[in-house]
């Protein structure tokens, strides 16, 4: 097995997958309530898909023995595009929700409950955000030139991971202060996926036990990009249609992740390009020198 049969798994689950959603969104769901009419079969098959998918793409990428093993400087046009689009979303996004935050702790809500704690932690995951974004524009500029200063710089290439952290603790807070719809469920399990493989994906640019790395980017890169894809275009399309958009997640984020995800696929792609033996590791190193 190889990313190749990790890469079929994918493709198969998202043919599956997205009409179910769409049908789900725009067929089934009561827009002033956010949930489902009826999906009851839909939704386990929904389910059962994503489980068996991920599950099959963890064991293909454990099991296999064609994984980067560690990462080499890649030069990817596109890549590099997808990478500079993410962090100009996230970028404007973050802008504008530190506006949105700081005005929120300004305010002094009618029926007492304090907003402390999701203005402050909204606040700095804005601030995280613009410094991820600058990481993020930082990795583009590796893609376009075929170098890797993610890896001259291992901090900065844990931004974007950090302020994931961040999302999912806002995410948290704010869900549990409602009644959960799948739409949350969803969301958060997107944030979860995404965090791991930004995780990963810093500890290979940086050489941190990269074999291991290697696997998990691939993991956990597959499904974040799958649960991101699965979330955010059904939302985006029925926001373009003017119908009302369920669950808690920011229509900006959604169009975050949807950069993102392409951006992983993009990168998982040319990805095939890294050694995936340590012999191969070791004459691209001395091919370098």
């Amino acid at each position: 097995m190889s990313m190749k049969h990790a890469w079929i798994v994918f493709l198969v689950a998202l043919v599956v997958a997205l009409p179910v959603r769409l049908y789900q969104l725009l067929v089934l769901m009561e827009e002033d309530t956010g949930f489902l009419n009826g999906g009851a079969m839909s939704t386990t098959l929904l389910v059962i898909v994503l489980l068996v998918a991920l599950a099959a793409i963890v064991v293909i990428c454990m099991g296999s023995k064609r994984m980067p093993v560690g990462y080499t400087p890649l030069r990817s046009i596109p890549t590099a595009v997808l990478a500079g689009l993410t962090g100009a979303l996230l970028l404007f996004e973050s802008i504008g929700n530190i506006f949105t935050y700081s005005a929120l702790l300004s305010q002094v809500p009618a029926n007492g409950e304090s907003t402390t704690p999701a203005g402050v932690i909204g606040l700095a995951m804005a601030i995280v955000g613009i410094l991820a974004a600058l990481a993020i524009f930082l990795a583009a500029y590796g893609f376009a030139t075929g170098s890797n200063p993610m890896g001259m710089h291992p901090l900065i290439a844990l931004l974007p991971a950090v302020w994931g952290c961040i999302c999912l603790v806002l995410l948290f807070i704010s869900y549990t202060a409602v009644v959960n719809v799948s739409e949350n469920v969803y969301d958060m399990f997107s944030v979860v996926l995404l965090l791991l493989f930004l995780f990963a994906q810093a500890k290979l640019f940086a050489g941190v036990d990269s074999v291991k790395s290697g696997r998990m980017m691939v993991a956990t890169g597959l499904p974040a990009a799958l649960m991101a894809l699965l979330t955010s275009v059904p939302t985006l399309l029925m926001a373009a249609m003017g119908r009302t958009v369920p669950g808690l997640f920011p229509a900006g984020l959604h169009l975050v992740n949807l950069s993102m995800a392409c951006y992983i696929l993009s990168f998982l792609f040319a990805a095939r390009q890294l050694p995936n033996n340590v012999q191969g590791m070791v004459r691209t190193v001395k091919g370098q020198n």
